[in-house]
């Protein structure tokens, strides 16, 4: 949260973090909870400029620098290129968030399109794959960390929402070889796994594919009884980029309310 401990505690004084997604509902709150902790900002968005502007606004009262920029992610060459700028204006990118990922709707798999599933995996997985790519050398240099966004699903088969946790359990195994491989480089790679979240997809899903009786449903199952917010998923994220999770690499913290009990 905005008034938290950790956020209150700065430590990224030199460079910047890139934050893909950054424009969404998750991503939003990520950008501003690390704003608040101290780091400038670049961050990315797909359609939704306006969202993008009006963020980067108010990062700026923060007191904080911050860049917004388009980025098709899943065009490899275009991610280069914008790291690699990135890197340049900044001198160095000490956090990457991926907290992108392509529009969905809940649908059973028979009723997927070989179309529709290759869509999401060129997006999510091989997009996720281009950004550490273009990043990985950077965050070699100045030893920082990755977290990935991915969902708390992929420790429980989801029934209609396959095309949300598939691509996230290869991001999730993509962030683990991350951690194994580069470790000895100072490089660390987590993950946060968001259950029923009140923001981004999770609120789309809630608003117009469910009724208010499978909601319902849905919060009576959760231990802590109610869907999390945007600033529980920023303040996991925040918590496993800083110095405090200095030794953690290679996991998956679920911000679930406990529903994976």
């Amino acid at each position: 949260m905005a008034d938290s401990w950790l956020a209150s505690e700065p430590r990224f004084d030199k460079g910047v973090a890139i934050v893909t997604g950054g424009s969404g509902g998750i991503g939003k709150a990520i950008c501003l909870t690390l704003a608040r902790a101290g780091s400038d900002i670049v961050l990315t968005y797909g359609r939704n400029r306006a969202a993008a502007e009006s963020l980067a606004r108010e990062i700026e009262a923060l007191g904080r620098k911050v860049e917004i920029a388009p980025l098709a992610i899943e065009n490899a060459d275009e991610v280069v290129g914008f790291v690699d700028g990135v890197a340049e204006r900044h001198g160095s990118i000490h956090s990457v968030v991926y907290a992108s990922g392509p529009s969905l709707h809940m649908e059973f798999i028979s009723e997927i399109k070989p179309e529709g599933w290759a869509r999401v995996m060129q997006i999510d997985v091989n997009g996720c794959f281009n950004l550490v790519h273009a990043t990985l050398p950077h965050l070699r240099q100045s030893r920082g960390a990755y977290v990935a966004v991915i969902t708390a699903a992929v420790e429980r088969v989801p029934s209609r929402d396959i095309q949300s946790a598939a691509p996230k359990a290869a991001i999730e195994m993509l962030m683990r070889g991350l951690a194994k491989e580069e470790g000895r480089h100072g490089v660390r790679a987590n993950c946060v796994g968001p259950g029923w979240i009140a923001a981004g997809l999770g609120q789309q899903v809630m608003d117009n594919e469910l009724s208010q009786q499978t909601i319902d449903k849905i919060v009576k199952a959760i231990p802590l009884q109610r869907v999390g917010q945007a600033e529980d998923i920023a303040d996991a994220t925040l918590f496993l980029l800083s110095s405090r999770a200095g030794f953690i690499s290679g996991q998956t913290l679920a911000v679930d309310g406990g529903m994976q009990v």
